[in-house]
């Protein structure tokens, strides 16, 4: 038979346990929503640009350089969610740095379109 003082411990030990669990959960909570907050920001504000863009507006590379900045800042909390998905980011950061230097294929084979960025989000908010 198990003494009392060693049945608390061990309790107190397995309630300790379920806390860590708790709490990694949470943790693990909180960084998916900073990703995805994250990637809502360069989205966002990357289909109105491209909404402007096809509406005639002109090239404006201060905000190219700013969508780099939200693609390559969203990259960093998705890493620990996702790396293959932060690296597509990340290359949709580089992308925006230099429009000019990405083929049609360079962006299909990267796996940086909108659409399919779009679409790998709406998968990783549904998980």
């Amino acid at each position: 038979m198990i003494e009392p003082g060693t049945a608390f411990a061990l309790f107190d030990k397995v309630l300790a346990g379920l806390g860590l669990i708790r709490e990694g959960r949470r943790q693990r909570t909180e960084k998916t929503e900073h990703a995805l907050r994250a990637l809502y920001v360069a989205l966002s504000e990357t289909r109105a640009y491209i909404s402007e863009r096809e509406g005639g507006k002109r090239r404006n590379r201060k905000r190219e350089y700013k969508l780099a900045e939200l693609w390559h800042s969203a990259s960093i909390p998705l890493r620990a969610i996702d790396k293959e998905f932060a690296g597509r980011c990340f290359a949709k950061g580089n992308y925006w740095m230099n429009p000019a230097a990405w083929d049609k294929k360079m962006i299909e084979e990267t796996g940086i379109a909108i659409d399919s960025v779009l679409e790998a989000t709406r998968k990783l908010l549904l998980d």
